[in-house]
């Protein structure tokens, strides 16, 4: 039984402890923030409550941590972890920058980090990735991803690290989009070239990042795909993600697989306000812990340098980056 402790909080904590609470090899022993208001929820629970991740750190009774602190935290927190022996489970990004990603690639413990890219795991995306490499419809000709979220006023300033580039890195893509970016290289092919333009359409003078990103991909299969994804909608909807291939044309919208107006496969989903949401970060969590089965920064590089790769384009005026 591995004990694990929560580091950050914050709005996805939740889901993490939900997540361990399921697992047959992982326990909630402890959880960590320098937010007194949000460690006092825990103190009537039989956990260790820290405010120094330091002193987790130093606790030998905790075996992995999972990191849920803004941006800028994960990379420094990553390393310290991993020079303790610890394992670790990291929110999206893993790291802020390409420079920071690029030394973390080389640490001899990398493999002990498990990157919460979940909607890997989500029913449609496997029953997706199953078609393309058995070639069921035939070769795949084209790609187009569209997601259109809401993220307002109140949500950028409920966190004072959000929306800020030296703290947040980058605004949707970095933020939100990043999980629809890793549906091309995860189920196609690599990304070798993008071509990209930001915007921020809704909350100009408010944050200092992106709440849109337009970007044309070339594959290394050779197929071309668009990539339009914004948070200036005014409600949350599902992702889609349409593929053409040559008998056939796939489309996941909804949280449904379905081509010709067959369903072919359901995503579960949450409820209430995140019902556009997958629910596997139970099924992530409990690979890594049961199964020794995840994703490690090494297994997204590609996402990870197409990331970095569509703010170069987008800084340069849209010019091709290749990667």
């Amino acid at each position: 039984m591995i004990n694990a402790c929560i580091v950050g909080c914050g709005a996805i904590s939740p889901l993490h402890i939900n997540s361990i609470e399921k697992s047959e090899n992982a326990k909630l022993y402890a959880v960590c923030d320098i937010n007194p208001q949000k460690l006092e929820k825990f103190r009537d629970k039989d956990l260790i409550c820290y405010d120094n991740y330091d002193d987790v750190l130093n606790d030998n009774n905790i075996g992995s941590v999972h990191i849920c602190t803004p941006h800028y935290l994960h990379y420094e927190m990553i390393i310290k972890a991993l020079e303790k022996g610890k394992k670790v489970v990291c929110e999206k990004p893993v790291t802020m920058t390409d420079e920071e990603y690029k030394i973390l690639l080389t640490h001899p413990h990398q493999s002990e980090v498990c990157v919460v890219l979940q909607n890997r795991l989500n029913p449609c995306t496997q029953k997706i990735k199953d078609i393309v490499e058995n070639e069921t419809y035939g070769k795949v000709l084209g790609l187009k991803a569209v997601v259109t979220w809401q993220r307002d006023k109140a949500y950028y300033q409920s966190e004072p690290w959000r929306g800020i580039k030296k703290t947040e890195g980058g605004g949707a893509l970095i933020n939100q989009f990043v999980h629809t970016l890793d549906y091309f290289p995860y189920l196609i092919s690599d990304i070798k070239s993008v071509r990209a333009k930001t915007a921020n359409f809704s909350l100009e003078g408010v944050i200092e990042v992106e709440d849109t990103v337009c970007a044309y991909l070339t594959l290394s299969s050779g197929v071309t795909g668009i990539f339009l994804v914004t948070n200036a909608h005014v409600a949350n909807t599902p992702p889609e993600f349409e593929i053409v291939f040559e008998n056939a044309t796939l489309r996941y919208a909804d949280n449904c697989l379905s081509t010709g107006g067959v369903i072919l496969e359901r995503d579960e989903i949450e409820t209430g306000k995140k019902a556009y949401w997958g629910l596997s970060h139970a099924k992530l969590i409990s690979n890594f812990y049961d199964k020794n089965i995840y994703f490690c920064p090494k297994d997204i590089k590609n996402t990870m340098d197409a990331m970095f790769s569509i703010y170069k384009s987008a800084d340069n005026n849209g010019k091709e980056i290749l990667l």
